[in-house]
C-alpha cells in the first residue's frame, strides 16, 4: 500500500506543477493589467456612462473601483481597496454594504470562471447565476435603502 502511494506521488506532482501553472496564467495578467490600470489613472477618469447603472446598485463613482477590484481579481483583493478607499472616499455605510453583497455573491468573476472552464465547466453556467444573483440582490437592497429614506 505505501509502495503504491509512493509510486503515485512523482505523477501526482507532475500534474500538480501544471495546475499551479495553468493557474498562474489566470491570475497573473489579471492582477499585473489591474496594478496597470490603477497606475495609468484608468479608475480616476469620468465613468458618466455607468453611473446610471451603479446608481441602479446603489453605488456612487467611488464604488467603481471596489467594484471592479471584487469583480476581476476576488474578494480579499476587492476588500483590500474597498477598506482604503472607504477611508480615502469616505464611502457611506450604505455604498460599502451594497459592494459587500455585490462581491460576496459574485466575486472573481473573471478568474474563478476561467479556472472552472480549464477543469472543463460551462462559462455560461459559472458565470449567468452569480451575476443575476449578486445585481438582483444588489438592486433590491439599493431600491429598500431609498424607499426607507
Amino acid at each position: 500500500m505505501l509502495n503504491q502511494l509512493i509510486a503515485m506521488l512523482p505523477g501526482a506532482a507532475g500534474k500538480g506543477l501544471v495546475l499551479c501553472a495553468e493557474l498562474a496564467l489566470v491570475v497573473l495578467p489579471l492582477i499585473v493589467g489591474y496594478e496597470m490600470a490603477k497606475a495609468y489613472g484608468v479608475f480616476e477618469r469620468p465613468w458618466t456612462r455607468l453611473r446610471p447603472a451603479l446608481a441602479a446598485i446603489g453605488l456612487g463613482p467611488g464604488g467603481l473601483v471596489p467594484l471592479l477590484a471584487g469583480v476581476f481579481l476576488g474578494l480579499l483583493y476587492g476588500a483590500g481597496i474597498l477598506v482604503s478607499v472607504s477611508r480615502d472616499e469616505g464611502l457611506a455605510d450604505s455604498e460599502r454594504l451594497a459592494l459587500a453583497v455585490f462581491l460576496v455573491t459574485c466575486h472573481a468573476v473573471v478568474e474563478d470562471t476561467a479556472l472552472f472552464v480549464i477543469l472543463g465547466g460551462s462559462a455560461f453556467w459559472i458565470l449567468a447565476p452569480r451575476l443575476f444573483l449578486a445585481l438582483g440582490l444588489t438592486a433590491w437592497l439599493a431600491r429598500r435603502g431609498r424607499s426607507r429614506n
